[in-house]
């Protein structure tokens, strides 16, 4: 569930956060008063603050920004603005930053302002973040990034990498889609706590009540916790022929997908994904874990529309094998031979 976000000093202003003497917070908002303890409160604006006069060393080092002025130069002057609010400050409430609530765990959480909190995770990411032909500024990258939407088939996998791309891409949009419940055999793929496999026991009827997370959900809980300022659109219903168009071409507060991640195991839904990828024009990319080894595919769509479903064979021998898996369910060898057609032998 993506948090509450309230601009601090306009929060303070209007009485959505206030602050008993014995620092106990009090958050009016939509569904009623909340009251929320110390131990359910977080300031994690001093470890973005720390964090980019670490990284940022030197203006002479910085990116350069469209204004003129290096990154570090405009760090500096938010330092001072920092430093003045916490000078300022009334008992706990701080005129700085955002609060963001995160209701199932009735955690108050108060971050630097958007562009420094994204800001922070990419500051010294300096070689995913250049042009190797150096055509395109620091800032021109970060806002490709920026404006890409994430599209993740497959949550298990594809968990691990929302991750990664959340930490060292910082997207505005994700999109993520799974049917499936975590279970403890994952935990030797995915990172994962209790709160994240299993529900609490808060809105539990009885004792048989099933209580198992969606992986959707479950990974889109871990991102906000990351970034609340990131938008995630979940398909916990995971993907169908039905809503394959909606979860590429988005609708309403959802953009369309820019790419695809594609990490499902139904090799029809693999096939069907390519396909509709190919008709939009838009890259594909699926990891493999073969042994001890990682296969990665790239499926440049947006380069060809006669770019092949895959790189192991062509389009024809590959439905041809995918049709054979369904005609012999549970043998393996025809299995493998799916895998062998969609990424190839020389792995």
């Amino acid at each position: 569930m993506k948090p509450l976000l309230f601009e601090a000093t306009e929060a303070h202003r209007n009485g959505t956060v206030r602050f008993r003497e014995d620092g106990t917070a009090e958050l009016r908002a939509a569904g009623g008063p909340r009251v929320i303890p110390r131990t359910h409160q977080y300031d994690v604006t001093q470890a973005t603050i720390f964090g980019l006069n670490e990284r940022l060393t030197s203006s002479a080092t910085s990116p350069r920004l469209p204004d003129g002025k290096t990154l570090r130069d405009a760090f500096n002057a938010e330092w001072e603005r920092y430093a003045g609010a916490l000078e300022a400050a009334e008992g706990f409430a701080v005129n700085y930053g955002v609060y963001a609530y995160y209701p199932e765990r009735n955690d108050l959480v108060r971050y630097c302002p958007e562009y420094w909190h994204r800001v922070v995770a990419v500051a010294s990411n300096s070689t995913l973040l250049s042009d190797p032909e150096g055509n395109r500024s620091w800032s021109d990258i970060r806002g490709v990034f920026d404006r890409a939407n994430i599209a993740i088939a497959g949550c298990s996998v594809g968990g691990s990498i929302a991750h990664a791309i959340a930490m060292d891409m910082r997207p505005r949009h994700m999109k993520l889609a799974d049917k499936s419940l975590y279970k403890m055999e994952n935990v030797n793929r995915v990172r994962l706590a209790y709160w994240d496999i299993v529900q609490s026991n808060a809105g539990r009827g009885n004792a048989m009540e099933l209580m198992l997370r969606n992986k959707a959900a479950a990974t889109a809980d871990q991102l906000y916790a990351i970034d609340p300022f990131l938008s995630v659109h979940c398909y916990e219903e995971g993907l169908t022929e039905g809503n394959v168009a909606r979860f590429f071409d988005g609708g309403g507060s959802e953009p369309p997908a820019t790419v695809l991640i594609e990490e499902v195991d139904d090799p029809r839904m693999k096939l069907l994904l390519r396909e509709e990828a190919r008709k939009r024009r838009i890259p594909l990319i699926m990891a493999t874990d073969v042994g001890s080894g990682v296969q990665l595919d790239i499926m440049r769509y947006d380069r060809s529309a006669a770019t092949p479903l895959a790189n192991g064979t062509g389009d024809k021998a590959l439905y041809a094998a995918m049709d054979a898996v369904y005609a012999n369910p549970g043998d393996r060898k025809t299995f493998f031979a799916f895998v062998d057609a969609l990424i190839g032998t020389n792995y």
